[in-house]
């Protein structure tokens, strides 16, 4: 109900059970879905930071899963977003900061706060992104 404000902007709602098709691994992150549905519908709102982003939480989605390593479809996505921006950091970077979190919430702090901590937000003036 706070949210309700926001009702107007939301353009799509993308879930993992209403995509699974029997293809899709039942592991498969939120992330990878956004990531492909973009890459579908409208490549070029992809930009190096979002792409930074997306690719983390996706990064950060296999290794907390109790699965072993990155799905094949995890592994498509993530593979396009590296050739469409080379710049990328190695993903070895990028997970050493989630180990981190995985600390945090295993202490005992809230996943809201943990969430909030990290919150990270794009813009381009017209569309405001928030991931955390």
């Amino acid at each position: 109900s706070e949210d309700k404000s926001l009702e107007s902007a939301i353009v799509k709602v993308i879930t993992p059970d209403e995509q699974c098709d029997g293809s899709l691994d039942l592991q498969t992150s939120s992330s990878s879905l956004v990531v492909k549905e973009i890459l579908q519908e409208a490549p070029e709102l992809i930009t190096q930071q979002l792409a930074y982003l997306l690719r983390g939480s996706i990064l950060f989605k296999c290794m907390s899963s109790e699965l072993d390593g990155i799905t094949e479809q995890q592994e498509k996505v993530l593979s396009v977003l590296e050739e469409k921006f080379p710049g990328l950091p190695p993903r070895e970077e990028i997970i050493s900061g989630p180990f981190r979190l995985v600390v945090f919430i295993r202490s005992g702090v809230s996943i809201e706060e943990v969430m909030l901590k990290d919150l990270k937000e794009i813009s381009d003036g017209e569309i405001k992104v928030a991931i955390s």
